[in-house]
């Protein structure tokens, strides 16, 4: 069973920017089952023709012609079925989390007032309506014929279709924001939770989070109510006293373990953190009768 990753399979020049928007027309004329889908970008999908089923881990969604789906990045089994002798067709448009906070903020006057709805699943279903049709018609021209849309042209189409998206249904267009965002904070928890015991910067994280310094500081902060720099000196300095609990462990040996590159610095940062060198706690912990 092969494995796609979208939208970096569909480009000719290799995978695309982070802020990059791709718009590809799409048809295939046999069913397919259980296609494995790595999703790199968000995604809206418009059915024209055929049936889609998508499955996420903890979620299915039907799609069926006439009706649009926003899917959240991650991993996904899609499977299509034709409609008769009708091609499965559809129009895909892919936009990074970037693209769409750049919308937010360019309409936030828009969507100020507007309360999410409670749905927290990976995915948001549309009826499509003659707006949408049109939309999509003038697309289908452009795109059938081997026309390749400038990036000034993608960027200002995704906005339209976000835009109709918002003003159609107000409250199921905020949970698109909901999708998203529970997507990248659970992409920050994944790597700074595996980078506690190792001497990674915040510099580093924010790399490895595909995010600026800034916007990881600031969206860091969001989840853990603190800064990454206070969130990782207690955590590694938690980790260093429980190794120090242990008779396994000497003080002048862990703290290469915990993320730090001197010995010194190490014992300064635990003793200002505990009260006491990491020589004494030890000490005083493992002299405790149990």
């Amino acid at each position: 069973m092969n494995t796609y990753y979208l939208p970096d399979d569909l480009l000719d020049d290799g995978p695309s920017r982070p802020d990059e928007v791709v718009i590809r027309f799409y048809n295939s004329d046999r069913d397919s089952v259980k296609n494995r889908i790595v999703l790199n970008q968000n995604m809206i999908n418009v059915l024209v023709s055929g049936t889609k089923t998508i499955i996420y881990p903890d979620a299915t969604a039907v799609v069926q012609a006439g009706e649009l789906v926003v899917l959240s990045t991650g991993n996904v089994l899609t499977s299509e079925l034709l409609a008769g002798r009708d091609l499965f067709t559809s129009v895909l448009f892919y936009f990074s989390n970037e693209v769409f906070n750049r919308f937010l903020i360019k309409y936030e006057h828009l969507i100020k007032g507007n309360t999410p709805t409670a749905s927290r699943q990976p995915f948001l279903i549309f009826k499509q309506d003659s707006f949408i049709s049109h939309f999509i018609t003038s697309l289908m021209s452009l795109l059938s014929n081997g026309g390749k849309l400038p990036a000034e042209v993608r960027q200002l189409r995704i906005e339209e279709l976000l835009l109709y998206m918002l003003h159609a249904d107000p409250q199921k267009f905020h949970s698109i924001q909901i999708i998203t965002r529970d997507k990248q904070q659970l992409q920050i928890k994944k790597v700074v939770e595996s980078q506690i015991g190792k001497p990674t910067t915040v510099d580093d994280l924010a790399f490895l989070c595909h995010m600026s310094t800034s916007t990881f500081k600031r969206k860091f902060n969001e989840i853990y109510q603190t800064s990454p720099q206070k969130w990782l000196l207690a955590k590694r300095l938690e980790l260093a006293a429980d190794l120090l609990r242990s008779y396994d462990e000497s003080p002048s040996g862990i703290y290469m373990k915990v993320g730090y590159q001197n010995h010194s610095s190490f014992s300064e940062a635990f003793r200002n953190h505990f009260g006491s060198t990491p020589s004494d706690y030890q000490q005083m912990h493992l002299n405790v009768s149990p």
